[in-house]
């Protein structure tokens, strides 16, 4: 049997298309029931942010600034 390093290097050098779609196996195993509307829902919402990326046209914001934002939402 393979160690688990050894197959997280074999997936880190698989096409992008296919980390993606083993990201979503490994995901739904552990999920169990799922709602099929939601799922299908989030898998719209992902595929166009995706697209955003891709295009060129998603607005990011810097690390810091994901940071202050995360502190302010958990902030007691």
């Amino acid at each position: 049997m393979k160690m688990l390093a050894e197959v997280t290097n074999e997936a880190i050098r698989l096409p992008r298309q296919q980390r993606l779609a083993l990201a979503g196996l490994l995901l739904e195993l552990e999920d169990g029931g799922t709602d099929p509307q939601a799922d299908e829902a989030w898998e719209q919402e992902i595929q166009a942010r995706i697209k955003a990326v891709d295009d060129g046209t998603a607005v990011g914001i810097t690390y810091e600034e994901a940071m202050r934002q995360a502190q302010e939402r958990l902030a007691p």
